[in-house]
């Protein structure tokens, strides 16, 4: 029985082959090395979340501003709504883009 791969696609399919069988043997030499002790970073993983959390119930963030803002004064709110609201509405062509494109 022949090979259906000859010549040059026989050696290109050789090539890429052992690129990824390479790749996957380096992956699975990173996947042994895990012995089951946590390193550094991965000991230390969780420490700044329990951290946060006991901070927040030693002095929680409410405690921190006794005066918290209030909002705009009723004119200021109001006028804020109306230029908010002017932006929605259509706006008319400049009069030159019109002279230009008739």
């Amino acid at each position: 029985m022949k090979s259906p791969l000859t010549g040059q696609f026989r050696q290109l399919f050789r090539i890429v082959f052992a690129f990824l069988l390479g790749a996957a043997l380096l992956w699975l030499a990173g996947c042994a090395k895990a012995d089951g002790v946590p390193r550094n970073m991965e000991a230390d993983y969780g420490r700044s979340v329990t951290s946060n959390r006991l901070q927040m119930m030693a002095k929680p963030p409410g405690e921190v501003d006794p005066n918290p803002p209030v909002g705009l004064p009723p004119q200021t709110a109001k006028n804020v709504q109306e230029h908010y609201d002017k932006t929605f509405k259509e706006r008319e062509e400049p009069p030159t883009i019109r002279w230009i494109f008739k």
